[in-house]
């Protein structure tokens, strides 16, 4: 269960990596569960009580997610289709895929793990059950998602 959060937590706040100014990050209690803040083209993710837990960059159509003490802990390229991602050792681990309306993310095996749906001011997420697990502020683009949501 703490580490459907955790995935969960990162998740949401790997969701504001492409946006600008600063984003709230909330679970589906609606309790702030960290914020994403965007300058220069690098985004700092920071959790509820204001440390920082990781950064995302993007070069050349590649957004590399890095930890708190940088080092790499995957990567995101979208082929103008879709979005892969990749663990730290370049393994894929899922895809996002938008028709429009809203974003599927699949595991690794093709399994959908979850759903981002966005109304122009914020997105709710959505596990494989279609239960929300979260909500972030903002205009967040949910097809630059982690896929994840619910995995075990």
């Amino acid at each position: 269960m703490k580490k459907i959060f955790l995935t969960t937590t990162l998740l949401l706040l790997a969701a504001a990596a492409f946006c600008d100014g600063i984003e709230t990050i909330r679970d589906a209690q609606g309790r702030t569960v960290g914020t994403a803040s965007t300058s220069g083209g690098t985004t700092v993710f920071r959790d509820a009580q204001g440390r920082t837990v990781g950064t995302a960059s993007t070069s050349g159509g590649t957004t590399t997610f890095r930890d708190a003490q940088g080092r790499t802990t995957g990567t995101a390229t979208s082929n103008g289709v879709g979005t892969t991602f990749r663990n730290a050792q370049g393994q894929t681990t899922g895809t996002a895929t938008s028709n429009g309306i809203g974003t599927t993310f699949r595991n690794a095996q093709g399994q959908t793990t979850g759903t981002a749906t966005s109304n122009g001011i914020g997105t709710t997420f959505r596990n494989a059950q279609g239960q929300t697990t979260g909500t972030s502020s903002g205009k967040s683009d949910p097809a630059l998602l982690f896929p994840g949501l619910g995995t075990k």
